[in-house]
């Protein structure tokens, strides 16, 4: 069970990591200088023990197998509008393009290749890059095990190698500067960013299905299988965004913060490793989009194929992804960014209500106080993105804890007690 765990760990760890995971964490220590500690725990706290305690929720009410995991609770159309929601930001709006221009910004800036606008090398890599992927997402039994035995060996080494030149041989010292108004904060934005929280919703049941295979029945087993290799996981993106953080600050001095966050991985292991830099940065980052692009479009085929109840095919739905994903991916990794912002504003909050929620579901009697709970999040979300839009409601500056992003924690707790005595008793499980 361990060896098999330590292989699926290995795995999640490679769906996990990915095209945000690549360029926020060195941007982080950049901007941060002498404060990117505190950066990198919290961007680490937002993106990876976030994503561990959705996880863990899930193990927590026996609903890691259950295509509508802890969403369960919402009743059938919410579970299916919030999961649908997730695997569209998961998949081809938002993370799977972002994959390919991420690779492409770092792989060939060195080159002289903008990842600003549309060129025929990036039309090219796009169709290339997202043809492999398609291909390897193809089957889906062999997904997880292409992505363990093939993929995730190069991203680990390689990444492991540039942590350690970065703690070895330090390219330069860290600014004693803060070029953040809030550190905290933004780094708590940026691991939203990464979307590894409402990837691992979905991650579970794949993980799942690859440990069914692999012989691991019981719920007892499924749940030790799945425990070890998220901690696996945990603890190899730990060392990895502290070094990439850590290679950042080293490049405060170097470096305005107006740099494109893909040209500046490039620029940081350039002066790493020299001109030797160039093919080794674009093979590790190229593997490591690309695993994360895998997992991903085979991810989407297997939720909206069992949505769908298999009239849509899951194969079908593949190629479709991987299609559009390379269209998206064309308008840059910065657009992109920008687009995501305001979405994950708007459907984190609930997420992270449901997911605090499960931790408690077998104490919870009363589904109404997931579906208030989570429509008093969704409200005070949305309020703060037409805010941010420029609608003058002038809200949410009102509510408690807005200075840390956390405005719709209090309309969460308010509505979740008045949804505490609108009774509705839990309805019997059958997962």
């Amino acid at each position: 069970m361990v060896r098999d765990s330590f292989i699926v760990g290995a795995a999640l760890f490679s769906m996990l990591f990915g095209a945000g995971n690549v360029v926020f964490p060195p941007y982080i220590g950049l901007t941060a200088g002498p404060e990117w500690f505190l950066g990198f725990i919290c961007y680490y706290m937002a993106d990876v023990g976030l994503a561990l305690l959705a996880i863990y929720a899930m193990l927590a009410s026996s609903c890691i197998d259950n295509e509508e995991g802890i969403m369960h609770r919402l009743g059938r159309t919410a579970a299916m509008l919030m999961m649908c929601a997730i695997i569209l930001c998961i998949g081809p709006l938002l993370a799977i393009p972002r994959t390919g221009a991420t690779a492409f910004a770092i792989s060939f800036a060195p080159l002289g290749y903008s990842s600003k606008g549309v060129s025929a090398a990036k039309i090219l890599y796009s169709i290339v890059f997202f043809g492999i992927s398609t291909l390897l997402a193809f089957r889906e039994s062999n997904m997880v095990d292409v992505i363990a035995r093939y993929l995730s060996p190069i991203k680990i080494g390689g990444f492991l190698l540039i942590v350690a030149a970065a703690f070895v041989m330090p390219i330069g010292p860290v600014s004693d500067v803060v070029r953040d108004d809030n550190v905290a904060w933004h780094s708590i934005l940026s691991g939203y960013q990464t979307l590894d929280v409402m990837a691992a919703l979905v991650f579970g049941l794949i993980i799942v299905n690859a440990l069914k295979a692999k012989g691991y029945e019981s719920g007892r087993q499924k749940a030790l299988s799945v425990g070890i290799a998220s901690l696996v996981a945990g603890a190899l993106l730990f060392v990895i965004y502290c070094g990439l953080c850590y290679l950042g600050a080293t490049g405060s001095t170097y470096y305005p913060v107006e740099t494109e966050k893909g040209a500046l991985v490039t620029h940081l292991v350039g002066r790493l490793f020299g001109s030797a830099s160039t093919i080794l940065l674009a093979i590790i980052v190229t593997v490591a989009c690309m695993a994360t692009s895998v997992a991903l479009i085979g991810t989407t085929g297997t939720f909206i194929s069992r949505f769908s109840k298999g009239r849509l095919s899951y194969k079908s739905i593949v190629v479709g992804t991987g299609l559009f994903s390379m269209v998206v991916s064309n308008f840059g990794l910065d657009n992109i960014i920008a687009f995501a912002a305001p979405i994950l504003t708007f459907l984190y909050p609930g997420t992270l209500a449901v997911i605090i929620l499960s931790l408690f579901d077998r104490h919870i009697d009363n589904d109404n106080i997931f579906r208030f709970a989570t429509a008093g999040a969704l409200l005070a979300s949305g309020v703060t993105v037409l805010e941010e839009w420029g609608l003058p409601l002038d809200i949410t500056r009102h509510l408690p804890f807005d200075s840390s992003g956390l405005s719709w924690v209090v309309p969460a707790c308010v509505f979740g007690i008045i949804g505490y005595f609108v009774r509705r008793p839990k309805k019997s499980s059958t997962h």
